[in-house]
């Protein structure tokens, strides 16, 4: 059996309202950004991680647009695998985003080259990232070009940037080491 999670990062069909999976500072219509609080207050769920935890014999991570060979070879084997698979999908959304239809595959590339949204497989406890940008990009070049994020950009809010980033970072350092630890058990 297979779970596919098609993730656009809110609650999007009724009103782009946050949700577990929105990103922390993201304004949304239940959490708008303003004077009071600037967008959403705590950092999104990893849904992948989650499913990890529960020792599934395939997890992986991909994106609905800009990388088809991703997402055909992780179907595939999430379908062929047996016992239940996740397949977590970032699918970004241009109304509840804010970025015009025509950027949606500008925004997908900048969701893994940013490592915002990282491709990545786990068979059977064994990671595998299955994309490392060349020259990872910082995470305000996938935030500049969304208009939840926009708030973010003004002076008094760069702190939220940097904290963004620092998040990022951790992740990636997190899903590198357990690439390498995972593998060497082998």
């Amino acid at each position: 059996m297979v779970y596919v999670c098609y993730d656009n990062g809110a609650y999007m069909n009724t009103g782009i309202q946050r949700s577990s999976a929105t990103p922390k500072f993201a304004d949304t219509t239940t959490s708008p950004a303003g004077k009071v609080i600037p967008g959403k207050m705590q950092s999104r769920k990893d849904l992948t991680k989650i499913m990890v935890s529960h020792h599934l014999p395939y997890v992986a991570q991909t994106i609905g647009y800009m990388n088809f060979k991703d997402l055909y070879e992780k179907s595939e084997k999430a379908i062929y695998t047996e016992g239940p698979t996740f397949l977590n999908v970032m699918t970004p959304c241009p109304r509840g985003w804010g970025y015009p239809t025509e950027e949606l595959a500008t925004i997908s590339k900048l969701a893994v080259d940013t490592c915002f949204w990282p491709l990545y497989e786990i068979e059977n406890g064994v990671y595998h990232i299955t994309y490392k940008p060349g020259k990872k990009l910082p995470i305000e070049e996938f935030l500049r070009p969304q208009k939840r994020f926009r708030h973010l950009f003004k002076e008094e809010n760069k702190w939220m940037i940097e904290e963004m980033q620092k998040e990022v970072d951790q992740k990636w350092e997190y899903l590198l080491m357990m690439e390498e630890v995972t593998n060497k058990e082998k």
